[in-house]
């Protein structure tokens, strides 16, 4: 009995690692937990607004005091592990220690990410954490109970963590006979259709990249599967079918697609059975020939608690080609409530100020072409975003730039000899 009290109390308590969903073979069932779409559409964690401090905000289905319910019956019939996701913000820097306690076990802690620069409490960032559950902690043909809850200090006296969606994941026996993908040419053109070979009972596949392309997922890591969710559903990938008759056909517009050699594609197909099953990836793909290149760039390492209501901000992106024959631009970047903000700069040129709804989760992929083209330099270039200024004297949130801040394209035009400069 002192043996299983250890190890549970040592599974709470150390960092795990974190797994992933898209391997070849892998069967699995995903139940998602989110909150309604009208109103925050996400949960507060920790704070004077946490959920716990203001029940009733939720439908009793998905909330009995401080439980949380997830409103499905699981199967864990054959089961042979399990997992949750969680689509965190970490909203306000220096919260600490989330963790989750399901049908009243102890708690797991969810790490921060290792990703990020230590302490990653004071980094802002939207990513997914993933964190093992054991069997014994859950009931078959039953709902999942579960808490969240975070340190109670913090430097400002308001921790808050907001959830997005959990994604709880029951895994079965790898299948031998995995879906696969129908033919690809190994030089991809820039609008391509993907297919896979329809199973029986198959009634719907999601896509993704496996190669280099901007990084959705909060993680600053270009080459990736490319896989991130928003509100538990897929959020920037290649694109998801549920018609059959076309074998789950989707249409593939790589002109934005990086130059680069081997990349891959890879679906899984979810089943009239509800089970997720995951192909291998199709390698060594190549673009074919197009009149320009896309070459993609990271930025350095984004400013700490990168909040415009608290100053100006910059980063730097090092692009080392001559930028004289670049034909146009894209920065992309994730943020949280972009309605305050004042400006994004490249090098002191203001180049974006559009407001968009406040104390909400958005994705930005502005194009520049023209005149701004030439506010892009070669070597060093700085992005930066204005003070927040006050509102009737007050303070307002900002916005909120996350990891890994802002991410930079550029599509690139043939000289004489054929090589872009």
């Amino acid at each position: 009995m002192l043996l299983r009290f250890l190890l549970l109390y040592t599974f709470a308590l150390v960092p795990l690692a974190l797994v992933s969903q898209w391997q070849p073979g892998s069967v699995y069932r995903e139940y998602v937990w989110t909150t309604p779409e009208e109103g925050e559409a996400f949960l507060r964690v920790g704070g004077r607004y946490g959920y716990k401090a203001n029940p009733g905000k939720l439908p009793p289905d998905l909330q009995s005091g401080d439980q949380l319910i997830l409103p499905h019956n699981i199967d864990l019939r054959g089961a042979v592990r399990a997992e949750v996701s969680l689509e965190k913000v970490l909203s306000h820097e220096d919260s600490r220690n989330l963790r989750i306690e399901i049908n009243g076990h102890p708690p797991i802690s969810v790490p921060e990410p290792d990703f990020l620069p230590d302490p990653a409490t004071e980094y802002m960032y939207h990513t997914d954490l993933t964190v093992p559950i054991p069997l014994n902690q859950l009931k078959d043909r039953q709902p999942v109970q579960f808490r969240l809850s975070l340190d109670t200090t913090q430097r400002w006296n308001w921790p808050q963590n907001l959830l997005y969606g959990l994604i709880f994941r029951i895994y079965y026996p790898t299948s031998s006979t995995p879906p696969t993908l129908g033919p690809i040419s190994e030089e991809v053109s820039s609008s391509s259709y993907l297919t896979t070979h329809v199973l029986a009972g198959a009634v719907r596949a999601d896509y993704i990249l496996v190669g280099k392309d901007v990084d959705w997922s909060g993680r600053g890591q270009q080459q990736r599967k490319h896989w991130q969710t928003y509100r538990g559903h897929p959020h920037h990938t290649i694109g998801s079918s549920r018609n059959s008759q076309t074998q789950f056909a989707v249409r593939w517009n790589t002109e934005w697609l990086p130059d680069q050699d081997g990349f891959g594609v890879q679906a899984r197909v979810l089943g009239s059975d509800g089970k997720y099953r995951v192909s291998p990836v199709v390698e060594g793909l190549h673009l074919a020939p197009r009149p320009y290149r896309v070459l993609a760039y990271t930025p350095e390492t984004a400013p700490r608690n990168w909040v415009t209501r608290s100053g100006e901000f910059e980063q730097l992106i090092k692009v080392p080609e001559e930028v004289s024959s670049a034909l146009t631009f894209q920065l992309h970047w994730v943020s949280w409530s972009p309605c305050y903000s004042n400006g994004l700069f490249l090098n002191d040129h203001l180049i974006w100020d559009r407001n968009e709804d406040c104390y909400v989760f958005a994705t930005h992929s502005p194009t520049f072409t023209g005149h701004t083209l030439n506010f892009l330099h070669t070597g060093d270039n700085v992005i930066r975003t204005a003070l927040t200024p006050l509102f009737r004297g007050e303070m307002v949130h900002g916005m909120e730039v996350q990891w890994p801040g802002v991410q930079l394209k550029v599509k690139y035009g043939y000289v004489a000899d054929g090589r872009s400069e």
